[in-house]
């Protein structure tokens, strides 16, 4: 489901047996540039194994955290060399948003979970310890869980699965070249682009529950939802309606956390599970930068999806599910 990007490096050797001053003297090859990160692999993001796994079985994480290329140092020195070339400045966003560059990070959860309706939340506290199902997540989001009215309390076929890093979570170990034509800054890239990152970081634990000017810097641009799941297998409507998504009450919504609590208006339908249902179905929805969720979320906001179910019978299995949200460090182009 998910796309995977890989980095093929050709090298070709010219050699040249004419006459003419001698070869210079040989260097040790310059290391490759490191491989971009992959997705993690799963069946919303299948990818083939190493060879090695036939005989050094490696353990799948249940939860994981992805942050796919291009860095936000890559974005700023895309910019970097575009203002170099004496493009407008107010030019190089649309550019950029034209091609989708945009950094992205992406959180995926394989814990199976099964919302009944009509049965008691599977996510259970006691005494503080969390007992039955848990997402993996609750340790992550503990403040978040503990405000008065919050927007992660689970309800009657309604259980939250997954939820997003904040907006202008971006990867840290990253490495700009010092020598880039056109950059006047004082400060190293590599300096500039790790401070400019912790920065963000520490923006993004903020909850973005201020107004417009504290909550600029990273700007949504897409939110990519994956599920692997089905329905109970049968129900006693219309058979007309089985294998179709009419009349289907085992379905996913997504709604925007700010601040440990749900923004109002948020919470938007985003795939039903097929009619009695016989297998597990991949389903993949895109949400663009004009949805109003999208357009709604600032720095610091986090995705959430909930897995729900309606009316007596009804449930959603849910195999694993995936978040990946896109974001640029400057306003989409009015």
């Amino acid at each position: 489901m998910g796309s995977s990007q890989s980095q093929n490096t050709n090298n070709s050797d010219n050699n040249d047996h004419g006459t003419g001053p001698p070869a210079p003297a040989q260097t040790s090859p310059a290391p490759p540039p490191p491989s971009p990160p992959r997705p993690s692999a799963s069946r919303l993001n299948p990818a083939p194994p190493s060879w090695l796994s036939y005989f050094v079985p490696r353990p799948t994480p249940e939860l994981t955290h992805d942050h796919l290329p291009p860095s936000f140092a890559a974005v700023e020195l895309v910019t970097t060399l575009l203002q170099a070339k004496g493009l407008p400045p107010e030019l190089i966003p649309r550019i950029l948003d034209h091609a989708r560059y945009w950094p992205a990070c992406r959180r995926l959860n394989r814990r199976a979970l099964t919302v009944a309706a009509g049965a008691p939340v599977p996510r259970q506290t006691t005494g503080g310890a969390w007992h039955m199902w848990t997402s993996g997540q609750e340790d992550e989001l503990r403040s978040e869980l503990q405000v008065e009215d919050g927007g992660l309390k689970d309800h009657d076929g309604e259980v939250w699965y997954l939820c997003s890093a904040p907006l202008g979570c971006v990867a840290r170990d990253v490495e700009l070249p010092e020598d880039v034509e056109g950059y006047t800054d004082g400060s190293s890239r590599k300096e500039k682009g790790e401070e400019r990152i912790e920065e963000e970081e520490r923006a993004g634990q903020g909850g973005g529950e201020d107004n417009a000017e504290t909550s600029s810097g990273w700007w949504a641009r897409e939110i990519v939802v994956e599920t692997l799941s089905r329905d109970q297998g049968w129900s006693s409507g219309d058979p007309r309606c089985y294998g179709t998504y009419e009349q289907s009450y085992s379905w996913f919504e997504l709604a925007l956390l700010r601040g440990g609590k749900e923004v109002p208006g948020t919470r938007t339908s985003i795939q039903n599970n097929i009619h009695a249902g016989q297998y597990f179905k991949a389903h993949r929805n895109v949400l663009g930068m004009e949805h109003p969720l999208v357009r709604e979320m600032k720095k610091g906001d986090r995705v959430v999806l909930w897995a729900r179910a309606r009316y007596p019978g009804w449930r959603n299995s849910v195999q694993e599910a995936a978040l990946t949200v896109f974001a640029a460090p400057f306003p989409p182009a009015v």
